[in-house]
């Protein structure tokens, strides 16, 4: 039975994966976009979707679920210099991508050959696809004719000779390449990078982990403020009015909210798994304090809310030890 000539294409909306879409409609295939969102890699998806909607693409937007944190607690080819499992996290996306595809859709990406050293390697291809269930299956147009054939070539779906030959991260061949595709305007840029590479927000995603507590809403959490870890509680400080709010927004029933209400302060959210204990309390306060406008006086009152309750004030030394306790390179 020949294929139907409909390919789900995994659309980050970057400047390959809008190439990779132009490329395949080129060929013939009608494209359905498949973009996948979590916080590590989150994009304006206003703007993907008007990218979609120029392209003339259907898209699909799916969003990881706890199993993306199950396999980001463990996974199976490790992480890169931070907490970044990018293989397991390709293999991931690839899974979503077959999951609306189906088993027998077509599956696509832009990735290129050696753009990414962990991840876009020949041998990284043949490991997300085997952790994907999809060797073979992996229609890459943009490096095609440098790579095996897939399923798609041998059943004559796809001639290799119609596909792309790029390798490396160098974007000099890109001009040319938009104009032949008949691309032009204002196209995006590379796709982002992912928060997980970087050194400040993988610690803070480290320490959840290590205490247990990745989930969705901690990881949202961790985008705000200062963090500190003081004993089995961890403590987000506001550094401005517009952060202050946010933080007070991520507030639950058993969460303490401290600040200082003589002096411009910032919020403190406290999260323990239980009641604190009390050095836990009055250390977190003393952090509270440090950071407010009176720093400077030898005992700040620290307001403690629960539910928007007020429970207790407590008086305090402002602690400037905070690196003690900082979650910070």
């Amino acid at each position: 039975m020949e294929r139907e000539k409909k390919v789900y294409l995994l659309f980050s909306g970057g400047l390959d994966s809008v190439i990779a879409a132009k490329l395949l409609q080129n060929l013939g295939f009608q494209v359905v976009g498949v973009h996948i969102t979590s916080p590590f890699f989150e994009k304006d998806l206003s703007k993907v979707k008007e990218l979609a909607d120029r392209l003339g693409i259907e898209l699909k937007v799916v969003e990881a679920g706890e199993d993306y944190l199950e396999m980001l607690k463990s996974p199976v080819y490790g992480y890169g210099k931070n907490v970044n499992p990018c293989i397991d996290c390709k293999a991931y996306m690839l899974k979503k991508l077959k999951e609306v595809a189906g088993e027998e859709g077509i599956i696509a990406t832009g990735e290129v050959l050696g753009q990414r050293p962990m991840s876009q390697r020949l041998d990284a291809f043949r490991s997300i696809e085997k952790l994907a269930g999809l060797r073979g299956r992996v229609l890459r147009p943009l490096s095609g004719k440098l790579l095996p054939e897939t399923v798609y070539e041998r059943e004559g779906v796809v001639d290799k000779r119609e596909l792309l030959d790029l390798r490396g991260r160098s974007r000099k061949r890109y001009p040319e390449i938009l104009r032949k595709l008949g691309l032009s305007g204002e196209l995006p840029t590379p796709a982002g990078g992912c928060l997980l590479t970087e050194p400040s927000f993988a610690i803070k995603v480290k320490d959840l982990i290590e205490h247990d507590q990745l989930t969705w809403e901690n990881v949202k959490l961790l985008k705000f403020g200062r963090h500190f870890r003081i004993g089995k509680c961890k403590l987000v400080v506001g550094r401005n009015r517009e952060e202050n709010a946010k933080i007070a927004s991520f507030s639950k029933d058993k969460d303490l909210i401290l600040k200082v209400e003589v002096a411009p302060s910032p919020v403190g959210l406290l999260r323990c798994e239980g009641e604190p204990e009390r050095e836990v309390l009055e250390t977190a306060a003393g952090i509270v304090a440090r950071y407010s406008d009176a720093k400077r006086e030898k005992e700040v009152p620290v307001s403690v809310y629960r539910s928007g309750k007020l429970i207790e004030v407590i008086k305090v030394q402002p602690n400037f030890n905070t690196d003690k306790y900082a979650l910070k390179v």
